[in-house]
Formats: C-alpha cells, structure tokens, sequence
C-alpha cells in the first residue's frame, strides 16, 4: 500500500511542531487506519500570508485507493484531501 505516489492531506497547522503533534494524536487515535502510514509534512509558505505546515501521508498505488481511504477518514471526523 505504501509503495505508490498518491498522498492525502490531513490537516494544514501553524507549525511543524503542530502538525508533528497532531499526526500524533491521529496516530494514537486511529491506530488501525494509519498503522501502516509515516507522516510527511510539507511547508508551505504564499506571499502575504501565514506560513502552513501540510500533514499529510501517503504512498497509494492509485487515486481511487487514496478516496477509500480519505472516505474512511472522514467517517472518523479525519479531515482528508487527495493529493494528485
């Protein structure tokens, strides 16, 4: 599962700290939906505006997988966006 390109996003925080902790809490939280998932996060920086620390993981072979799970997710009250 984790060998493909496609990623999800889970969240977008303040700092890479934040979003190190909140993959954390997930993590605990939904052991069985992100057991077998690392965190990435991505910075991500607009001019004008606040710099954003993307949690997100990944590795699906294929959109369609990265949707079922992202439809697991929010289930959860995960917030999930599919990355192409």
């Amino acid at each position: 599962m984790a060998n493909g390109s496609i990623r999800v996003q889970l969240g977008a925080l303040t700092s890479e700290e934040s979003a190190r902790g909140e993959w954390d809490r997930l993590a605990r939280r939904h052991a069985d939906l992100l057991g077998a998932f690392r965190p990435q996060v991505v910075r991500f920086e607009r001019e004008g505006q606040a710099t954003l620390f993307r949690l997100r993981t990944g590795g699906f072979a294929d959109v369609a997988s990265a949707q079922a799970f992202c439809e697991q997710a929010r289930a959860r009250s995960v917030p999930c966006t599919v990355i192409r």
